[in-house]
């Protein structure tokens, strides 16, 4: 009985190694089908280190969402047919960039997650870390150019409600972000009625 718990554990232990071994990053990065089995596989390793993979899909996400919110205010501006192909434009032109930029930030989220994993030293991990901010702020800046050059095409009074409706959701962010801090420090408070956290305003540098 014994030895049949110890040849199971043994099992166990080179099948988690080998799920962490198909992850390793070759000199041309992660590929899809990498990514897809250290996804299928994390779950089984005994690394507790934070999931970077799990928090790029959540940017990801995010990103997503903030360009939804803002076709939703650019609707709400009643916009022309010449301005509608603006947008229109500056979203082909953009939407590869995006993809580029958020594959690689799940490859490198993956690579950063091997690393730490594998116990590396912190110079490598860093640089990871590094490339990984570097990639988020090339995102956020990249929607700030593609918000910019739709704003040109607007009219004065187009302008004047973007703006309006630029300072009411800062205003609801700074509000949530405020209440989230009130319950963080007075863990025992729980929100009324689970509010859902409003989302960073339009352009937001994060």
């Amino acid at each position: 009985m014994n030895k049949n718990l110890v040849l199971i554990c043994i099992c166990v232990f080179l099948l988690s190694q080998s799920a962490w071994a198909n992850c390793q990053i070759t000199g041309n990065g992660l590929d899809k089908k990498v990514i897809s089995s250290c996804e299928k596989n994390e779950v089984k390793t005994d690394c507790n280190k934070t999931d970077y993979p799990k928090e790029a899909v959540k940017y990801k996400n995010y990103i997503k969402q903030l360009q939804q919110d803002r076709a939703t205010v650019y609707n709400a501006l009643n916009l022309t047919d010449e301005q509608i192909k603006v947008r229109e434009e500056l979203i082909e032109e953009y939407s590869p960039y995006y993809e580029q930029k958020l594959d690689e930030l799940l490859k490198e989220s993956f690579r950063l997650k091997a690393l730490e994993c594998a116990n590396v030293g912190k110079l490598e991990i860093n640089r990871c870390k590094k490339k990984i901010k570097n990639i988020k702020k090339d995102i956020e800046k990249c929607i700030k150019q593609e918000n910019e050059k739709f704003i040109k095409c607007l009219t004065s009074l187009q302008r004047s409600k973007y703006n309006l409706i630029k300072e009411l959701e800062e205003r609801d962010y700074k509000e949530d972000a405020h209440r989230k801090d009130y319950y963080k420090s007075n863990p025992q408070m729980v929100p009324f009625g689970n509010p859902v956290r409003c989302p960073k305003p339009i352009g937001r540098e994060g």
